[in-house]
């Protein structure tokens, strides 16, 4: 069995393309997944448990705002563990990775833990907003929103990859991957959709009025980002293959 710093390593050297993904995924949340990966290895933990402890500890800082409610405690708890889960969803991957147990199981299992930790973050919101009356009742359909959008959004970034895999598999012409490096623009653009932003957000609780705020900030922000990878996700799939 490798070492701790040598399964830093051989992660470091087996990461997922740069291309499409935030700054805080890239420079932030694979970091610290790929460590938490390489503590999971040497725990001889498998892809499965990592996902499950992933799911445990989200349901966990949620379950925290919910019981004591908004406050500097809770809102810091629950911003770190969020934080955390979000780090074990990164690390469960990496340690398929490098132990080559890589699996549709796994796969869907990862998928379906990513699908309720959405719905369950939102969820939370609109019960904490309220159980304590923080803000109006019209204000209640914001997180229902959101929920929907990050739902489709999710959904419609998977799907894709999906399709894609598939019409390879099947021998279609697919375009030649580009060696331009990641636009860190496009990274800095896609901060506001980056489940990790609104993790960290959860540290606001400590005074709910800002919180709500920049929550409904980053809810117009993902509305908009979501119309436009939902364009050219269609296109993509529209564009005839080449002969």
């Amino acid at each position: 069995m490798m070492t701790f710093g040598q399964a830093v390593g051989e992660l470091r050297t087996a990461q997922k393309s740069k291309r499409g993904v935030s700054l805080y995924s890239r420079f932030v949340n694979r970091p610290l997944g790929r460590l938490l990966a390489a503590a999971a290895y040497r725990a001889r933990m498998t892809p499965n448990q990592v996902t499950a402890v992933s799911a445990l500890v989200t349901a966990l800082g949620l379950a925290v705002l919910i019981v004591f409610g908004p406050g500097i405690a809770s809102g810091i708890v629950t911003a770190v563990l969020l934080v955390l889960g979000f780090a074990l969803d990164s690390a469960d991957g990496q340690v398929a990775r490098l132990t080559r147990t890589s699996s549709p199981a796994g796969e869907w299992l990862d998928h379906v833990v990513d699908s309720g930790k959405i719905v369950a973050v939102h969820a939370t919101v609109l019960v904490v907003v309220l159980l304590h009356g923080l803000a109006g009742p019209g204000w209640a359909w914001i997180p229902l929103a959101f929920q929907v959008v990050a739902i489709v959004t999710f959904a419609g970034g998977l799907l894709i990859e999906l399709l894609k895999r598939a019409s390879r598999a099947a021998g279609a012409p697919s375009a030649s991957p580009s060696t331009a490096p990641p636009s860190t623009l496009r990274a800095i653009a896609l901060l506001p959709a980056d489940y990790g932003i609104l993790a960290i957000a959860f540290v606001l609780w400590v005074w709910p009025p800002l919180f709500i705020v920049v929550y409904t900030l980053l809810f117009a922000a993902n509305v908009i980002i979501a119309l436009l990878l939902l364009v050219k996700w269609f296109r993509e799939l529209s564009r005839p293959a080449n002969p």
